[in-house]
């Protein structure tokens, strides 16, 4: 009895696997916006149809945490989505909205003592989120004046950003038109399996039959000849 030698494996093929490890490490790490840019390709219809608004880039402001406060301005009155990829303050924002605590942002109108509201999300990532900000939306404002704000907040080494919410209350017409896209989307290819799958069965009933025939034949040759044969 021979038993193979122990070969070590080659430079090459460690190569590939730590490249292979890397690719899914990227897209594991990459999926969130992966997400939020298909969601916006299936956005083309809602936004056509006045269901959502489009989100343009200009639109949106990133905003440096480690300095607090800061003094922004909002040039439209519209409802804004502060959107952040921290993880502690991803899951900060779960534990507040769980215990239903105050928002870990304030928002004043400056020179005055009018504060704006600010509510805690309590969902996770969705396809009709915008992709031109990192991470997920986890706080929600509506700013009733444009003009001058002042943002509080405790100071961390992360970025948060403001984005225009032209989605709340719509969700259900935009899931709605994401379905109708994905079921036009689907369809060429649902026929074309159902066309492979009548083929399939056409073949397989004129094979089952052929071989009746040919078993048929050969019966009748196997029969005796001074036999009458049987009744079929």
């Amino acid at each position: 009895m021979t038993t193979e030698s122990y070969r070590p494996p080659r430079v090459g093929t460690i190569g590939l696997g730590i490249a292979l490890f890397v690719a899914l490490l990227i897209l594991v790490c990459s999926l969130s916006q992966g997400v939020k840019w298909a969601g916006a390709v299936l956005l083309f219809l809602p936004e056509r149809l006045g269901l959502a608004g489009p989100v343009h880039r200009v639109e949106v402001t990133p905003l440096d945490m480690q300095v607090s406060p800061l003094q922004i301005t909002f040039p439209d009155a519209q409802a804004y989505h502060v959107y952040t990829s921290d993880y502690d303050l991803l899951v900060i924002s779960d534990e507040l909205a769980r215990s239903e605590a105050p928002a870990w942002l304030t928002v004043i109108r400056s020179g005055t003592d009018s504060r704006v509201p600010v509510t805690i999300l309590r969902r996770g990532l969705m396809p009709y989120d915008s992709p031109l900000a990192a991470g997920r939306p986890v706080l929600a404002m509506q700013i009733e004046e444009p003009g001058s704000y002042v943002l509080d907040f405790p100071t961390r080494k992360a970025t948060m950003t403001l984005v225009p919410d032209r989605t709340t209350g719509r969700e259900a017409a935009i899931f709605t038109a994401f379905a109708v896209q994905l079921a036009l989307a689907a369809a060429p290819f649902a026929v074309a399996l159902y066309r492979r799958e009548l083929r399939l069965r056409g073949l397989l009933r004129t094979s089952r039959r052929s071989s009746q025939e040919k078993f048929a034949k050969l019966r009748d040759i196997a029969r005796p000849s001074g036999r009458p044969p049987e009744d079929r």
